[in-house]
């Protein structure tokens, strides 16, 4: 293959590239300003509405995370398409904000993308004014999604879903309380214990530490934006929850396959651009196919079930404030966002 050739692929490639990671980019500050307007007019309606929208809202989160994720990987690089990194793109932009992982999955896209000749700034995108308070509305509905707690024996009988032991929720919050005071500062430590949502969180982390998770570690995952959070503990069982998921994800053959070395494979045009990385030049947007490119990627980037989200928002009046949710819980939203 001539060098010029390889060099022309690297110029439109690079292009195509660019472009389509500013419409995702656009295209993600849309979606979530969308879900928030969403959530906004729930909450004036009713507590049980409010209830359903946020359940939408953390599934959306949670689908979105399935995009992002592989990207953080080495191996999906390797066959990463610009469609593929759009999309991995508009996930992991779309909520930065107000998740850690999607804010350290954007870091990563854009250093990947940095060693093929793609300069973007994950600062440059759009954050939602009010992204603490929809933190809070992502806290709440993890909340509201837990299971309820297994009654304690009241015979005084033995578990054996425990292992034989007798546990009742008292000395499981306490158990947890020492996990948290050993990771955590006295007074992150005692404003999660004191926190509301603090039995909930209990029976997570001991639900977790039996499935063989180390508790420990996934509290130390959980940032400092939980000092500033609305409901710590809630906080806190959003980011320890979302870490286990991904966890599990990556502890099957889909691990250990990444910790093997690449097989070799023929190197096409294409993969020549995939797989090059650091002395790529930087290429600015440029031409009417690279324009067209760029729309046709963003599009299959933004995915059909958010259409109707976004509509609606465009047709409802503009909200120049966040509303405050009805029942316990709700919040304006305060300065810092999450993930910071």
């Amino acid at each position: 293959m001539a060098d010029n050739e390889i060099a022309e692929f690297h110029q439109r490639a690079t292009s195509a590239v660019t472009a389509a990671i500013q419409a995702a980019g656009q295209l993600a500050q849309v979606l979530i300003d969308a879900r928030i307007a969403q959530l906004q007019r729930a909450a004036r309606v009713s507590e049980e509405q409010a209830r359903q929208i946020r359940a939408q809202t953390r599934a959306a989160q949670q689908a979105d995370a399935a995009v992002w994720r592989p990207a953080t990987r080495p191996t999906w690089w390797r066959q990463a398409s610009p469609d593929d990194i759009a999309r991995a793109w508009r996930a992991s932009s779309g909520w930065a904000a107000v998740d850690p992982r999607a804010r350290r999955a954007q870091q990563i896209i854009a250093e990947r993308l940095a060693e093929r000749g793609v300069r973007v700034d994950p600062e440059a995108g759009g954050r939602p004014k009010n992204a603490a308070w929809l933190s809070d509305q992502l806290d709440r509905a993890a909340v509201d999604d837990a299971p309820e707690p297994r009654p304690d024996p009241a015979d005084g009988r033995a578990d054996p879903e425990d292992g034989g032991r007798r546990r009742t929720a008292r000395p499981r919050q306490e158990e947890m309380a020492i996990h948290v005071r050993a990771v955590w500062s006295p007074e992150r430590a005692e404003r999660v214990l004191g926190s509301p949502a603090w039995p909930a969180l209990a029976y997570k982390l001991d639900q977790l530490e039996q499935a063989g998770h180390d508790v420990r570690d996934l509290l130390r995952q959980v940032p400092g934006f939980v000092d500033r959070a609305h409901t710590p503990a809630a906080y806190a069982f959003r980011v320890v929850d979302d870490y286990a998921a991904d966890v599990d994800q990556t502890a099957g053959p889909q691990g250990e396959a990444d910790s093997q070395p690449a097989p070799e494979r023929t190197v096409t045009l294409e993969g020549e651009w995939r797989d090059t990385g650091g002395a790529a030049e930087d290429h600015a947007t440029s031409g009417g196919r690279s324009d067209a490119r760029a729309a046709h990627l963003a599009a299959q980037g933004f995915p059909s079930s958010t259409r109707s989200a976004v509509a609606a928002a465009a047709a409802s009046p503009a909200v120049d404030a966040p509303q405050r949710p009805a029942g316990p819980g709700a919040q304006a939203a305060p300065e810092a966002a999450p993930g910071r």
